[in-house]
C-alpha cells in the first residue's frame, strides 16, 4: 500500500531549535535505533540498512554558511527533521515513484553510495556500503531538481518503486 508522505511529515510549528533537536532525536532513535545505539530495515531490495546513533548529527545539522563553510554541521536543519519519517518507507519501497541508483565502482577514498530518491518530493537518502555487506544510513535532505538528475549520473538503478 503506498504511503502518504505529507501525513508523515512532523509539526514543528512554534518549536524552537532545541526542541526541533530533541523531538528530531526522539523520533530518529524510536523508528530507526529501537532504544539502541543501532538499529536496521531491510531495503526494497532485501538489503539490510543499518542506522548509528551518530549519524543523526550528520544527517540533520547543516550550515549556516553554505559558502563560507560549507561542511561546517552546526544548526538543525528543521526542513529534514520534519521530514524524519519518510526514510524507513522510502527504503522499504512504499513511496510511488522512488527509485535507487548505485555508484558502480568506489571513487578515490569514497566507498559505493546508494541513492533513494522520492521523485515528486525531490527527497533523497544517501546509504554508503558497509564492508561486510549491506549499506548504512548517512543522510537526507531536499535536493534541488538539478541535483537529482547530476546523482544519477554514472550510476546504475538497482530498484524503482
Amino acid at each position: 500500500m503506498p504511503v502518504d508522505l505529507s501525513a508523515l511529515l512532523l509539526d514543528l510549528t512554534g518549536l524552537n531549535d532545541c526542541q526541533v533537536e530533541n523531538l528530531g532525536r526522539r523520533e530518529y532513535g524510536e523508528l530507526y535505533l529501537g532504544g539502541s545505539k543501532r538499529g536496521s530495515l531491510m531495503a526494497y531490495d532485501g538489503s539490510e540498512v543499518v542506522f548509528f546513533e551518530d549519524r543523526f548529527d550528520h544527517a540533520f545539522f547543516t550550515t549556516t554558511d553554505r559558502y563560507l563553510h560549507q561542511y561546517a554541521k552546526n544548526v538543525i536543519a528543521a526542513d529534514r527533521v520534519a521530514r524524519i519519517r519518510w526514510i524507513g518507507p522510502m527504503l522499504r519501497g512504499e513511496v510511488p515513484n522512488t527509485q535507487c541508483w548505485e555508484s558502480t565502482r568506489a571513487v578515490g577514498k569514497e566507498n559505493i553510495k546508494r541513492i533513494c530518491i522520492a521523485s515528486g518530493e525531490l527527497f533523497v537518502v544517501w546509504l554508503e556500503a558497509r564492508r561486510d555487506g549491506g549499506w548504512k544510513f548517512s543522510t537526507t535532505y531536499v535536493a534541488r531538481a538539478a541535483q537529482t538528475s547530476d546523482y544519477k549520473y554514472g550510476k546504475k538503478c538497482v530498484w524503482r518503486v
